[in-house]
């Protein structure tokens, strides 16, 4: 198979999952072209309409804010859609400049590029259902995120004796709200003397949480420095309100650190609670200082987790599972028998019919929110 993976660079998970997936497709044999474009592309995007195609494409892989600008007449188009932000439950959790983004634009975007598809791609139940609520017609296979076990795996020598030090949490992502990284600090101060919560800077440089007593910056890490995070962790900490299906997540339980996450989006279908992890709700401080607390206090139980952890990170969520799953799908779309269907002009069509309003709507939406801060 000859495939394209075009796509807008974002400085975020979606992005790994581009780079880890074609070149897991190259070494499997097939013919892969990598296009990045430039972030600020993700404004205009139908403007990428007019980028040529690789000559002999049969499928074409895109993220599902931009793929209706790589759609053409002889080229399949499998859509993924790595964090549904047209989900209600991340409302709260926006800015002013992010809600106009998501609700103007973003939602015509993903339609298109729904419209457009042969097949799209959710991450997660969650994500399947929270997709089919918006678009009723739409029906997404699942196929789950992957990363490399072999290379993420624990230390030799395991991990390092809890007595005579502190507790070590590690926060690996953007501090956002979305995130959750609001409630990193009240959980800390909770937690008291005998805890360290150690986090990286993610794709934004600022330090948001200097000064606080008892979190420790690592800056913002490459992937050796990320897996000694890892590794060197007894619990990873990740609060986070609404996700697709995070590598930072998958990566700790790889090492053989549990982790402890809310109970939004995605969350319950990677963690079993008291086996690989703990599960609390959205928002509780109280419920995860005690999560914590009980898990790190029972030192059989503390062990045994993180061998749960390890051995679910190799069943559910292996690299070479996810590779398996996209390439039978993508050779799947190249059967013979399946019929080429009329969402080509259809989407056509209603790309051209709405450009001009578009170009009009970002026009004003970035004057507002270059004053406001970034929307993404």
């Amino acid at each position: 198979m000859k495939i394209w993976f075009p796509y807008i660079y974002a400085g975020t998970g979606s992005d790994q999952f581009t780079k880890v997936l074609s070149e897991a497709l190259r070494a499997r044999g097939h013919e892969v072209i990598v296009s990045c474009f430039s972030h600020a592309w993700q404004y205009f995007p139908w403007r990428l309409f007019i980028e040529p195609v690789p000559a002999g494409t049969d499928i074409i892989v895109a993220n599902s804010w931009n793929a209706f600008a790589f759609k053409r007449p002889k080229s399949k188009l499998v859509v993924v859609e790595h964090l549904f932000v047209l989900d209600p439950a991340l409302g709260p959790y926006r800015s002013y400049a992010q809600s106009i983004f998501h609700n103007i634009l973003v939602r015509y975007f993903v339609g298109s590029s729904y419209q457009a598809a042969d097949k799209v791609v959710a991450l997660s139940k969650y994500a399947w259902q929270r997709m089919v609520d918006v678009f009723p017609q739409l029906n997404p296979v699942i196929i789950r995120n992957g990363i490399d076990t072999d290379y993420f795996n624990p230390a030799t020598d395991g991990k390092e004796s809890l007595e005579g030090r502190k507790v070590r949490l590690l926060f690996v992502g953007n501090p956002t709200q979305r995130k959750g990284a609001d409630l990193l600090p009240q959980i800390i101060r909770q937690l008291g003397q005998g805890f360290e919560l150690y986090y990286t800077s993610g794709l934004h440089m600022e330090d948001t949480f200097r000064g606080i007593s008892g979190m420790v910056p690592l800056g913002r890490l490459d992937r050796v420095g990320v897996k000694a995070a890892y590794r060197a962790a007894d619990l990873f900490l990740f609060p986070s309100r609404l996700e697709g299906m995070p590598l930072a997540v998958m990566e700790a339980l790889s090492c053989g650190t549990p982790a402890v996450v809310s109970d939004a989006s995605s969350f319950p279908e990677m963690i079993q609670n008291s086996v690989n992890g703990r599960v609390c709700r959205k928002d509780d401080v109280c419920g995860m200082v005690d999560a914590i607390r009980d898990t790190v206090f029972d030192l059989h139980k503390l062990s045994l987790m993180g061998k749960a952890a390890r051995e679910s990170a190799l069943e559910q969520f292996s690299l070479s599972r996810m590779v398996r799953e996209y390439e039978q799908l993508l050779k799947s779309m190249l059967d013979p028998s399946q019929k080429f269907t009329q969402a080509n002009k259809r989407h056509v069509d209603y790309r051209l019919r709405h450009s001009i309003y578009l170009d009009n709507t970002v026009e004003n939406w970035t004057e507002q929110s270059d004053a406001n801060g970034k929307a993404y």
